[in-house]
């Protein structure tokens, strides 16, 4: 925590109430400076009810609330923005109309002084830059064509340009990759280090623990534990008093033969627009296949074309063991598809609607005629919500938007499965989703699996899809790579295969010169169990070399099984007279990144002009991002040239 120990927040005693209903029950909480202060509790205990309370969203009905002080009284958000509170909200609020730029500065416009538009855009360049993103984020592009976790990040930047002093962040990573969460938690510790104070609202365990300095427990209303140290705890701990009782540990998937299952779906060299170039996937009945890929891949906009909710340019689908042209969604609904989209508020949900209209509407796909017929579903959606936990008597409130995140999540399940699917798709299914709601949601999605359903899964959580999937099915620059079994893989392997081919620029810099000065084959292979998985390759020499890059084979079929056998940085002989030589690359923080496979043309070693010791010492500067190779192949020159990718 910070030295001074500043006290900028103190709420004393916070209840809110929504007509008979209680949201928050006598809340106490408070944020120092220099802190992240963790704000933890299931869906509907109260936390996003509090963090609107502290930023000026909701008045509360009882108790007070201070701020760097002073008794704070906010009428309105723009009071509390004023003071220096600002909130970055779990569905994002951004003008689709405007550009990154001009969402990032919008506050600025109902202020009483406006900066020029240079300066304004100025202000919008220097926040997405702070957080990593300068690049990568176009600020003239707008807003309504950005993804999910772009839009994300500009809400983000939007606060740092504020220059709030107090910044609520309600599941930021909810929608965001690995590699992309990391980058946003470098943001965090540079804010903390100024002083900032922070609020985190996340359900999940290792972020809290890793992240955070302070904890607050909230559940039904009440703040069960206030202002804890967060390293005071364990996981169960937290688990119990969010809950009351305890929980399952996630677990890998018992993963039975379905090899002689039929297959339910079938894609063949998909592509829609320049988000989805060539996908292809087999799921069986019963399969659980896990789509594994970073912010941008193509995984959402491959689900979307599935469903006919954007053009299907080429390629082939089978659905059912039948041709499966995609039309649109209710077209798919009736073939026996179901769906949940990754966005609940763009995507999903009808704000003008109740809570059993909403989850009804797949139903109204379903008819052809003027009556709605809700009381055919009545049983089964009381079914569903007593097996995924959401209340009866909430189904009938007016308006989903009423409900945590969480509960929207459950309602919109039951809507996805009320049609009984034979084929289900699932996007980012535990998002937003507190971590008793998950553990009901791997039941019943495990529960289905072994009903017969067959199910394609997408989520940013690498950890929940490697433990929920039979299978994996990597995709990267909108091309699935191959297909290995999730027992056979892990996270870092993962994010790895899922990295855009364009970080791989500096790999095959190094490959190709390898390959041209020496007249080998050189590839950078990453090692999956029993499996490899060849990123990249450079060099032909003639024969049977090594994996085509994108394909994942077992490794006695690769042409280097010897060498797979021995130690690394051995040459070893193969068959048909070739010598192969394996190096494992590892970043500066020790992580293994793959392996560097060189292969000789028959009947030549390895060892001739000094290959081996030269790529040794190649790849040693490679590890310390300092890696340029000469014209000289007896020598590498050590100039920085930036970090491993």
């Amino acid at each position: 925590m910070s030295v001074n120990n500043e006290l900028l927040l103190k709420a004393e005693g916070i209840t809110k109430t929504f007509g008979r209903f209680s949201a928050l029950k006598g809340v106490d909480f408070e944020l120092v400076s220099g802190e992240i202060h963790a704000l933890f509790g299931a869906n509907g205990a109260g936390k996003s009810t509090l963090s609107k309370v502290i930023c000026g969203h909701f008045t509360p009905t009882q108790g007070n609330l201070h701020a760097f002080g002073s008794l704070a009284r906010f009428n309105n958000p723009r009071d509390a923005m004023d003071a220096g509170i600002g909130m970055v909200t779990q569905e994002t609020s951004l003008a689709g109309d405007l550009s990154v730029w001009e969402n990032i500065v919008l506050p600025a416009y109902g202020g009483k002084k406006k900066p020029s538009q240079a300066k304004l855009r100025q202000t919008a360049s220097k926040a997405l830059e702070s957080l990593g993103f300068g690049e990568e984020i176009d600020l003239d592009r707008e807003c309504r064509d950005l993804s999910t976790a772009h839009r994300q990040l500009v809400e983000i930047a939007r606060i740092v340009a504020l220059g709030s002093r107090v910044i609520i962040l309600d599941e930021p990573t909810a929608a965001l990759s690995p590699g992309e969460s990391a980058r946003l938690f470098k943001v965090m510790e540079s804010l903390r280090e100024e002083g900032r104070g922070l609020i985190f609202v996340s359900h999940r365990l290792e972020e809290i623990f890793a992240m955070t300095d302070r904890i607050t427990i909230l559940r039904d209303g009440h703040s069960v534990k206030s202002n804890l140290s967060t390293a005071s705890l364990t996981q169960s701990d937290l688990i119990r008093l969010m809950v009351g009782r305890d929980l399952e540990a996630l677990t890998a998937l018992t993963v039975p033969d379905s090899s002689n299952k039929p297959v339910l779906l079938s894609l063949s060299n998909v592509k829609s627009g320049t988000q989805v170039r060539s996908a292809s996937l087999d799921i069986r009945a019963g399969e659980i296949v896990g789509l594994g890929g970073l912010v941008g891949s193509g995984r959402s906009e491959l689900a979307e074309a599935v469903l006919g909710l954007r053009p299907m340019e080429s390629g082939s689908i089978t659905l059912l063991g039948k041709a499966y042209k995609p039309t649109n969604s209710r077209n798919a609904n009736m073939s026996g598809i179901g769906f949940l989209p990754e966005d609940r508020r763009r995507q999903s949900i009808v704000p003008d609607f109740s809570v059993r209209e909403n989850i009804l509407l797949n139903h109204l796909s379903s008819l052809s005629g003027p009556r709605l017929k809700y009381c055919q579903r009545d049983k089964q959606i009381n079914a569903l919500a007593d097996q995924i936990g959401l209340e009866r008597d909430r189904l009938d409130d007016s308006s989903l938007l009423n409900f945590s995140g969480g509960m929207q999540q459950k309602a919109l399940i039951i809507r996805a499965l009320l049609l009984n699917p034979k084929v289900l798709i699932l996007d980012e299914p535990t998002k937003g989703v507190d971590i008793g709601a998950r553990t009901t949601i791997y039941k019943i999605l495990r529960q289905l699996a072994s009903e017969g359903v067959a199910m394609l899964l997408i989520s940013s959580d690498f950890e929940e899809l490697l433990a929920l999937s039979h299978r994996i099915v990597p995709i990267s620059d909108g091309m699935t790579i191959g297909t290995v079994p999730s027992a056979d893989i892990n996270e870092e392997q993962l994010t790895l295969i899922c990295a855009p081919r364009s970080s791989l620029d500096r790999q095959n810099m190094l490959l190709k010169q390898l390959a041209q000065q020496f007249g080998v084959q050189t590839g950078w292979l990453l090692n999956a169990g029993s499996r490899v998985l060849c990123l990249t390759r450079q060099g032909d020499i003639g024969a049977k070399g090594l994996p085509e890059p994108g394909m994942v084979v077992p490794t006695q079929d690769t042409t280097i099984q010897t060498a797979f056998e021995t130690e690394p940085g051995q040459v070893c002989s193969e068959k048909g007279d070739m010598q192969s030589l394996l190096l494992v690359v590892n970043n500066r923080r020790g992580i293994s990144m793959g392996t560097i496979a060189i292969l000789s043309r028959p009947h030549e070693t390895l060892d001739k002009n000094g290959i081996r010791a030269f790529a040794v010492q190649a790849l040693s500067a490679f590890e310390e991002g300092q890696f340029e190779l000469a014209p000289d192949k007896n020598r590498a020159i050590t100039t920085p040239v930036g970090g491993l990718k």
